[in-house]
């Protein structure tokens, strides 16, 4: 930055409702200079939009899913074409959100940038998301096609046996509607993508130059192979087994020798879940595999999502990667227990409180 532009950030930083007149009288500078170095300021991402809302370091920005969950809980053996007893419970979704959602809770910084319909169920699904600390001042409203929903039915034991997903509106998250929020990608510190993004708006973001550090979820094996234009510009990509080897279109079933071919496309470090069997990290210096913490579990839903988010907090807390894996595993185990895609107890306290008692 330019020390002129940085007179004027740093104007605008002590009062930033000020006019460009009041600030150029205070910097003895011509109001056309002020708005020009404004101007350099916005492109770059230092200031965000109207007001001079100033952008946040270590700023997490999330693109991807966000939708309506509706779980559905069998109290025993699940029997197919019948009725079966149960809870039926509505919470707020998408793998995008929810990884914005467990990032707040872990108190980091975070923009969610999702298409959500303007309906009812879109009012309900951006307070719910606001209440919990993310920032949807940028959520997209589409004005005909319906917020996205996710329908799931659990066995008695909390396992997935089946959902449908309406996510017709994901496709609507476009390049044009993403040129539009610029601003905030140029200032990100990291930018979070998810598999459910169009081929051609994954395809669009590989090719920006954003100072950023890029991290992706693969999602599932049907999506996960969308990501392959951005894998050389990932800092660190999450997937499954069945996820990775939709991308490298093998069939290896070799977990460490998985990680290692996601490597040779470029990306910088891998978390590969392992289901039951807990996870593995690798880099280019570190194959470190962590079992899974003892838990009750009531859902699986988010619980990878949990994962992520645990490990980047995790970092950002700068711990060691075998503490980063633990306290990741920690936030799945906790979404486990948890009959909602997020628990609602998940703060870094709670998490450590519950290794603690392990």
């Amino acid at each position: 930055m330019k020390e002129l532009t940085r007179r004027v950030y740093e104007a605008i930083k002590l009062d930033p409702l000020a006019s460009q007149q009041s600030l150029a009288d205070r910097l003895q500078m011509s109001r056309e200079s002020v708005a020009g170095h404004i101007m350099q300021l916005t492109r770059h991402g230092y200031i965000l939009g109207k007001g001079y809302l100033l952008a946040e370091q270590h700023t997490f920005v999330v693109i991807g899913g966000a939708n309506v969950d509706i779980n559905g809980h069998s109290h025993k053996a699940l029997q197919a074409y019948d009725s079966n007893p149960g809870t039926i419970n509505q919470s707020p979704g998408g793998v995008g959100r929810n990884i914005a959602e467990n990032l707040a809770r872990l108190g980091e910084k975070v923009h969610l940038i999702a298409p959500i319909g303007e309906d009812q169920r879109g009012n309900w699904l951006i307070e719910q998301t606001r209440l919990c600390g993310v920032e949807t001042l940028h959520i997209l409203r589409h004005e005909s096609l319906p917020t996205g929903s996710y329908l799931s039915i659990n066995d008695e034991d909390g396992q997935l046996q089946a959902a449908i997903a309406d996510m017709r509106i994901i496709d609507a998250l476009d390049e044009n509607k993403l040129k539009t929020k610029q601003a905030i990608l140029q200032s990100a510190y990291r930018i979070i993508v998810d598999a459910n993004l169009p081929s051609n708006t994954i395809d669009w973001l590989a090719q920006q130059t954003f100072d950023t550090n890029w991290i992706a979820d693969a999602v599932s094996a049907t999506k996960a192979p969308r990501l392959r234009p951005i894998l050389s510009q990932l800092t660190l990509l999450k997937a499954n087994q069945d996820e990775a080897r939709a991308i490298l279109a093998c069939t290896e079933t070799d977990p460490k020798k998985l990680a290692q071919d996601l490597l040779t496309t470029g990306v910088k470090s891998v978390l590969l879940s392992l289901g039951s069997q807990g996870v593995l990290y690798a880099d280019s210096e570190n194959c470190l595999q962590k079992n899974c913490h003892p838990s009750q579990p009531i859902s699986d839903s988010g619980a990878g999502d949990a994962l992520l988010a645990g490990f980047l907090s995790a970092s950002q807390q700068n711990q060691k990667l075998d503490q980063a894996l633990s306290f990741a595993l920690a936030c799945a185990a906790m979404t486990l227990e948890s009959p909602f895609a997020n628990n609602p107890e998940l703060t870094i306290q709670n998490v450590t409180q519950w290794i603690a008692s392990l």
